[in-house]
């Protein structure tokens, strides 16, 4: 055989070889899919029918692409463990708060990622509302018709100087219940099982969660010159030459720092129109808490001795004490249930109702620092237990 015979075949040997190998990884290597690939035309208000629903198999009911979800929520939260105050534990306290999804499915892989951000709070105070030595203006008393400019706030009524909330002539002593900021904020890998024999879809999920936890703790004392000594105290207008108020706020701020890692799944079954879904989470970690307390006070001083009804202040002196600072770290651990309703509007617009809770087991501050407040503090291991309904929105799901 000659030179140039062997060098032809060896050379079409090669080429018949290159295809076949590109050939081969053009089948088992598809290319990356790509995550930005979500309908185009943005078809959310595409009307769908029933005879569409029932003939469309679970798999293709759960969407892929982007996805987004809005609930509002009314949760009730329970309130914090004070020493010295076991009544003030029982019982749970109206809330609102916001819950805000976003995430991907990939279609080729059946996985994807999801981010959630959850804000709720409760503020309940037992609140008592005290006159000021100065409640009275005159100028109404005797009908006269001009009012004194009222404070930066609040809204002149003219002819009606007396008004709660003019002219701070009342105070509002305010006590701490149940004061507590709830955020939390989720990272989840998700992946999507193939459905099960009677259309129920599976979702494991695993991934990190960090909540931010902050309690308030405060007192508040309202002492007027008209008040009757206690305990040998003397009066206010002896310790200042003239008739006056003090309002004392002893109040605490802590907050938690939680970082943990966390697994659950989410279970969805289809019927006709209907959605049904649960979500589970369970979350485990590190707490870093930290505590600031501190007493501040107001002085209102009036002109008079002893003060005539109707008097102008004379001055207002603020004072407040050093804060205390106190810090601490616990086991974190607690877990989430969710419920939903589902009823699908459109093609990829859904309204949905249920409920929520959020259980923190253990590792939680509340009330503060016991041992150097001027309040009666709280354990820096408790729980709290969020649960009450919700009702929102979702895109593409």
């Amino acid at each position: 055989m000659s030179v140039r015979k062997l060098t032809a075949r060896i050379c079409g040997s090669l080429v018949m070889l290159c295809g076949l190998a590109s050939a081969h990884a053009q089948d088992h290597n598809p290319p990356i899919a790509d995550p930005f690939q979500f309908d185009p035309d943005f078809r959310w208000f595409e009307p769908i029918y029933d005879m569409d629903l029932a003939d469309m198999k679970p798999k293709k009911r759960a969407n892929t692409g982007w996805f987004a979800t809005y609930d509002r929520l009314n949760l009730y939260g329970s309130r914090p463990e004070i020493e010295g105050n076991q009544d003030l534990e029982s019982g749970l306290d109206s809330g609102w708060g916001h819950r805000y999804e976003i995430g991907f499915m990939l279609p080729d892989e059946d996985s994807g990622w999801l981010f959630s951000w959850l804000n709720t709070g409760v503020g309940e105070f037992f609140t008592v509302r005290r006159e000021r030595t100065n409640r009275a203006n005159l100028d109404e008393l005797d009908g006269g018709a001009t009012n004194p400019a009222p404070p930066f706030g609040f809204e002149a009524i003219p002819g009606d100087a007396n008004n709660i909330g003019y002219n701070r002539r009342f105070v509002d002593v305010k006590d701490s219940l149940n004061v507590v900021d709830f955020d939390s904020y989720e990272l989840m890998k998700t992946w999507r099982l193939e459905p099960y024999h009677y259309g129920g879809i599976l979702e494991p999920m695993a991934g990190v969660r960090w909540f931010r936890i902050e309690d308030t703790n405060v007192y508040q004392n309202f002492i007027s010159s008209h008040d009757v000594p206690i305990n040998g105290i003397p009066p206010l207008s002896d310790v200042y030459g003239a008739d006056a108020d003090l309002v004392t706020t002893d109040q605490a701020f802590t907050k938690n720092e939680a970082f943990t890692g966390q697994v659950g799944f989410r279970y969805t079954k289809f019927r006709d129109r209907f959605t049904f879904s649960s979500d589970f989470r369970v979350f485990a970690g590190g707490n870093w808490q930290s505590s600031r307390s501190n007493r501040t006070e107001e002085f209102t001083v009036y002109d008079g001795t002893p003060t005539a009804i109707g008097d102008e202040v004379d001055f207002i002196n603020y004072n407040e004490t050093d804060p205390v600072y106190k810090r601490n770290d616990e086991f974190f651990l607690g877990f989430d249930v969710r419920g939903e309703l589902g009823y699908q509007l459109t093609k990829q617009i859904c309204v949905r109702g249920g409920f929520q809770l959020v259980d923190v087991a253990r590792g939680l501050w509340r009330g503060g620092d016991s041992g150097t407040s001027f309040l009666p503090g709280g354990s820096t291991d408790q729980d709290l237990l969020l649960v009450g309904g919700t009702f929102g929105i979702t895109l593409n799901r």
